[in-house]
């Protein structure tokens, strides 16, 4: 990637989103250790209630939670006039095809089988960032 291309890390705002919370503490050290700013939530209705003052720019979430799972949250988040434009990849435990379609149906922009790969989950961040590159402030 070509760093005069990309968006400062040191702006990047990710929100994170998962219900187990080993993993949300292990992304958000991560996270931060590549220099982006990170919000973390254990439940679709905390992440609905952080992303408006938040405003991310990248919408990390867990698909299968209980309660709200995380396509009815992105449906909720892409409703949000105050969100400013975000990319979002959502995060599922199955490799069926179901599951990829109904997140991209919901409003993530891609989908990741877990266990995470971080490197993988680090370009894929890059690379969502670079669509927002006009928009990130």
């Amino acid at each position: 990637m070509n760093v005069s291309q990309s968006p400062e890390k040191n702006s990047l705002r990710v929100l994170f989103v998962d219900d187990q919370a080993d993993l949300r503490l292990m992304m958000r050290v991560a996270l931060m250790r590549h220099s982006y700013h990170v919000e973390t939530a254990g439940k679709a209705h905390d992440a609905l209630q952080i992303a408006p003052d938040f405003k991310p720019h990248i919408v990390v979430s867990d698909i299968g939670m209980p309660g709200m799972n995380g396509c009815e949250m992105m449906r909720e988040l892409r409703r949000d006039t105050r969100l400013a434009p975000f990319k979002a990849l959502a995060l599922t435990g199955y490799s069926d095809d179901d599951d990829h379609n109904r997140a991209l149906d919901s409003g993530f922009d891609g989908c990741m089988v877990k266990p995470i790969d971080m490197a993988f989950l680090l370009s894929t961040i890059e690379r969502l960032a670079l669509d927002l590159s006009g928009e990130i402030n």
